[in-house]
């Protein structure tokens, strides 16, 4: 029987992937022996060279699933342990000093958000009035620019997430519930806790990057949603009181979304190599959905696509 090498070269990466992130799973690797052996991630670029080297030979079949397996071994380690890493980074350490930011929206508002190592909390407060308290370890301050209608928060570094010496950023931000036509959320490196309660939205967009991020929107009204998580994870209550569309993408990463009771969900899906678990949806016509999805009082349609990763509907134990 003639063996096809690609798939076999394929099948060995995933399954050095799947393994590490079981072991992690089940704590039979913890994280001191995932970031020991990260620190040796130059040896996928030596497996790979050998498997070029060896093409040719009778040792061909041997180079390749060597070059296939080390960058699994180390993706696989990436995955497991990239988003608490990054929740740490800059140190344990909390800012001493907070630098307070406010203003008043006088009509529908944009607002975009960009965080870089540290954590954000996002709640609301009745009113068109915003608030940010801002702490740096380093007391590096958040770049911010504000009019009637437009906000923007960023973290204003510029030579990347981690080891810039820029320090840890703690953020404590308090959004208005009146009218928001667009809010963007960038989680980068770090841990986000948002929580929507009674904002009207007309679309959110969350993204989160080497992060972690929990998202509450049970009692927010949204008409557009989007998410995207890049090596990280994305927790999502979806709205109960609302028709929302929109779509979310995992790329190696996880993503859990929650369903309120009586909300109809239906998923179409696609991307590669992922998986999602469908807890309490049924299929029909190549989606999946609510059963009482016709007869939902309110409903969300999205689109799911999943490229090496996977997302949980309704996983055990909610998305907190």
């Amino acid at each position: 029987m003639r063996i096809n090498r690609r798939f076999l070269y394929w099948g060995v990466f995933l399954v050095a992937i799947g393994v590490v992130l079981v072991a992690a799973d089940l704590n039979g690797v913890d994280d001191t022996t995932l970031a020991d052996w990260l620190r040796l991630w130059p040896l996928a670029i030596l497996a790979i060279g050998v498997g070029i080297v060896l093409r040719r030979t009778r040792f061909s079949v041997a180079g390749g699933m060597l070059a296939a397996a080390v960058p699994g071994l180390v993706l696989g380690g990436a995955f497991a342990i990239g988003p608490q890493f990054a929740i740490d980074c800059g140190g344990v350490a909390e800012p001493t000093a907070f630098v307070t930011r406010e203003g008043t929206f006088d009509g529908p508002a944009r607002i975009d958000v960009a965080t870089g190592c540290g954590s954000i909390e996002v709640t609301t407060a009745p009113g068109a009035g915003w608030k940010l308290d801002a702490g740096n370890t380093t007391d590096r301050t958040a770049t911010v620019d504000a009019s009637g209608t437009r906000l923007s928060i960023d973290s204003g570094r510029r030579h990347g997430w981690f080891g810039d010496g820029a320090g840890r950023d703690v953020w404590r931000l308090t959004l208005p519930t009146s009218p928001i036509d667009d809010l963007s959320l960038i989680v980068n490196a770090g841990e986000g806790d948002v929580d929507l309660a009674g904002a009207q939205l007309g679309r959110l967009d969350l993204t989160t990057n080497a992060g972690e991020t929990t998202v509450d929107l049970a009692q927010a009204a949204i008409a557009s949603l989007s998410g995207t998580v890049n090596a990280g994870k994305l927790s999502i209550d979806l709205p109960a009181n609302a028709d929302v569309t929109g779509s979310m993408v995992v790329n190696a990463g996880a993503m859990a979304l929650c369903v309120p009771s009586g909300t109809g969900l239906r998923v179409h899906q696609a991307g590669v190599l992922g998986s999602i678990s469908y807890s309490g949806l049924d299929q029909s016509d190549g989606d999946w959905q609510s059963p009482d999805y016709a007869s939902a009082a309110h409903r969300t349609d999205l689109t799911v696509t999943v490229n090496i990763g996977n997302v949980d509907i309704n996983p055990t134990g909610g998305c907190k």
